[in-house]
Protein backbone atom coordinates (compact mmCIF):
# COMPACT_ATOMS: atom_id res chain seq x y z
CA UNK A 1 0.00 0.00 0.00
CA UNK A 2 1.49 3.23 -1.05
CA UNK A 3 2.43 5.80 2.07
CA UNK A 4 0.61 8.49 0.38
CA UNK A 5 -3.10 7.08 0.97
CA UNK A 6 -2.78 6.18 5.00
CA UNK A 7 -2.65 9.74 5.70
CA UNK A 8 -6.11 10.13 4.08
CA UNK A 9 -7.39 6.79 5.58
CA UNK A 10 -6.72 8.07 8.76
CA UNK A 11 -8.36 11.18 7.96
CA UNK A 12 -11.49 8.94 6.93
CA UNK A 13 -11.35 6.96 10.11
CA UNK A 14 -11.37 9.73 12.41
CA UNK A 15 -14.40 11.77 10.43
CA UNK A 16 -16.86 8.11 10.51
CA UNK A 17 -16.20 7.81 14.51
CA UNK A 18 -16.22 11.74 15.18
CA UNK A 19 -19.71 11.15 12.77
CA UNK A 20 -20.71 8.19 15.52
CA UNK A 21 -19.79 9.98 18.61
CA UNK A 22 -21.81 12.95 17.76
CA UNK A 23 -25.16 11.19 16.35
CA UNK A 24 -24.91 8.79 19.74
CA UNK A 25 -24.42 12.34 22.05
CA UNK A 26 -27.36 13.83 20.03
CA UNK A 27 -29.47 10.46 20.97
CA UNK A 28 -29.12 10.97 24.28
CA UNK A 29 -29.07 14.49 24.57
CA UNK A 30 -33.09 14.24 23.11
CA UNK A 31 -34.04 11.38 25.69
CA UNK A 32 -32.71 13.19 28.91
CA UNK A 33 -35.11 16.37 27.64
CA UNK A 34 -37.41 14.12 26.65
CA UNK A 35 -37.44 12.46 30.28
CA UNK A 36 -37.62 15.88 31.87
CA UNK A 37 -40.30 17.31 30.20
CA UNK A 38 -42.64 14.27 30.59
CA UNK A 39 -42.22 14.42 34.08
CA UNK A 40 -45.93 14.46 36.01
CA UNK A 41 -47.17 15.00 39.83
CA UNK A 42 -46.12 12.01 42.10
CA UNK A 43 -43.34 10.62 39.97
CA UNK A 44 -40.51 9.72 41.58
CA UNK A 45 -36.62 10.94 40.44
CA UNK A 46 -33.41 11.57 40.99
CA UNK A 47 -31.59 14.61 41.10
CA UNK A 48 -27.87 14.72 39.48
CA UNK A 49 -27.28 15.52 43.02
CA UNK A 50 -27.88 12.53 44.43
CA UNK A 51 -31.50 13.42 46.09
CA UNK A 52 -34.12 11.64 45.46
CA UNK A 53 -37.75 13.16 45.61
CA UNK A 54 -41.54 13.55 44.85
CA UNK A 55 -42.21 16.01 41.71
CA UNK A 56 -45.22 18.04 43.49
CA UNK A 57 -45.92 20.69 40.38
CA UNK A 58 -44.45 20.43 37.31
CA UNK A 59 -45.69 23.12 35.47
CA UNK A 60 -42.88 25.87 34.97
CA UNK A 61 -41.24 25.72 32.14
CA UNK A 62 -37.40 25.87 33.50
CA UNK A 63 -38.17 24.90 37.25
CA UNK A 64 -39.63 22.32 38.80
CA UNK A 65 -41.11 21.36 42.50
CA UNK A 66 -39.85 18.78 44.47
CA UNK A 67 -41.02 17.28 47.49
CA UNK A 68 -37.70 15.78 49.24
CA UNK A 69 -38.77 14.63 52.63
CA UNK A 70 -42.27 14.89 54.26
CA UNK A 71 -42.85 18.66 54.50
CA UNK A 72 -39.99 19.67 52.66
CA UNK A 73 -41.02 21.32 48.93
CA UNK A 74 -38.03 22.88 46.64
CA UNK A 75 -37.30 24.57 43.44
CA UNK A 76 -35.11 22.46 41.08
CA UNK A 77 -34.39 23.78 37.57
CA UNK A 78 -35.47 21.45 35.69
CA UNK A 79 -32.15 20.06 33.89
CA UNK A 80 -31.27 19.13 37.70
CA UNK A 81 -33.69 15.84 37.22
CA UNK A 82 -31.44 12.88 36.21
CA UNK A 83 -33.74 10.26 36.06
CA UNK A 84 -37.52 9.31 36.82
CA UNK A 85 -37.83 6.74 39.46
CA UNK A 86 -39.87 3.53 38.27
CA UNK A 87 -42.49 1.03 41.07
CA UNK A 88 -39.76 -1.66 40.15
CA UNK A 89 -36.24 0.27 41.14
CA UNK A 90 -37.84 2.11 44.03
CA UNK A 91 -39.01 -1.39 45.25
CA UNK A 92 -35.21 -2.82 44.76
CA UNK A 93 -33.96 -0.40 46.83
CA UNK A 94 -35.78 -0.20 49.92
CA UNK A 95 -35.59 -4.48 49.85
CA UNK A 96 -31.98 -3.58 49.67
CA UNK A 97 -31.66 -1.65 52.88
CA UNK A 98 -34.07 -4.28 54.62
CA UNK A 99 -30.39 -6.66 54.29
CA UNK A 100 -28.11 -4.33 56.23
CA UNK A 101 -27.75 -5.14 59.55
CA UNK A 102 -30.01 -3.22 62.26
CA UNK A 103 -28.01 -0.22 63.72
CA UNK A 104 -29.10 0.15 67.74
CA UNK A 105 -29.91 4.12 68.49
CA UNK A 106 -30.29 4.26 72.00
CA UNK A 107 -33.10 7.05 73.33
CA UNK A 108 -30.42 8.52 76.53
CA UNK A 109 -27.34 8.79 77.48
CA UNK A 110 -27.95 6.13 79.64
CA UNK A 111 -28.26 3.98 77.50
CA UNK A 112 -25.85 5.34 75.68
CA UNK A 113 -23.32 4.33 78.08
CA UNK A 114 -24.32 0.66 78.51
CA UNK A 115 -24.64 0.65 74.37
CA UNK A 116 -20.52 2.00 74.73
CA UNK A 117 -19.79 -0.13 77.63
CA UNK A 118 -20.97 -3.38 75.76
CA UNK A 119 -19.16 -2.52 72.75
CA UNK A 120 -15.82 -2.00 74.31
CA UNK A 121 -16.32 -5.22 76.11
CA UNK A 122 -16.98 -6.98 73.01
CA UNK A 123 -14.06 -6.17 71.15
CA UNK A 124 -11.65 -6.21 74.57
CA UNK A 125 -10.49 -2.21 74.25
CA UNK A 126 -10.66 -0.58 77.66
CA UNK A 127 -11.55 2.91 77.26
CA UNK A 128 -8.47 5.71 77.98
CA UNK A 129 -8.92 7.36 81.18
CA UNK A 130 -7.86 10.45 81.78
Amino acid sequence: MPSNLIIPLMLAAMAVFMFMSIRNQKKRAAAATEMQSSVVPGSRVQLHSGLFGTVVDPSGEEVVTIEIAPGVVTEWNRLAIREVITADEDATDTSDADDDDSIEVPDSPAALDKLTKKTDDESGDKPEEK
